[in-house]
């Protein structure tokens, strides 16, 4: 198993698209610590970025919550950007919880809102339900509010 796993974190730097492919989506799968360095380098190659951020969340190493909220505020791809909220919201690190709000409040594009809005129903702090109340009421998409009202109702009923 460790020759494996090590083989994959060797196919990241892979010149073919489809073995870091691979490689990232198998890393993501098994969930090994070990290969967490290897995915964090991953995150700047930009044809395997999201699959990486996947995986990320996949493993659950709170050590990877500065790069993913660096990730979430600053990448370009929107993809990008929900993929790391989306592993944010798995690590459930109050650490978090800053970038989750920053994003609903000021990204762009709904779907990265939503998922902040989801990401955010694992935190219960007064600064998390007024923003979600916030989003619940105002945001201009309707997905946006409807998923703000879902995590209202589950920091609600615990």
């Amino acid at each position: 198993m460790a020759a494996n796993i090590a083989k994959l974190m060797g196919m990241l730097k892979s010149p073919d698209i489809g073995e870091r492919m691979e490689a990232a989506l198998e890393l993501g799968r098994l969930r090994p610590r070990k290969a967490v360095p290897a995915l964090l380098e991953a995150l700047g190659d930009g044809e395997i970025s999201v699959l990486a951020c996947w995986a990320l969340g996949r493993i659950g190493d709170k050590k990877t919550v500065g790069r993913l909220a660096v990730m979430l505020i600053s990448a370009k791809s929107p993809e990008e950007r929900h993929e790391a909220a989306l592993a944010l919201g798995r690590l459930r690190d109050a650490k978090a919880v800053k970038p989750l709000l920053s994003a609903l409040k000021k990204d762009k594009v709904a779907k990265v809102r939503e998922e902040c809005a989801e990401a955010l129903a694992n935190f219960g702090s007064p600064e998390v339900i007024s923003a979600l109340a916030k989003a619940a009421e105002s945001d201009k998409s309707e997905l946006v509010r409807l998923q703000a009202e879902k995590s209202l109702l589950h920091l609600r009923l615990g």
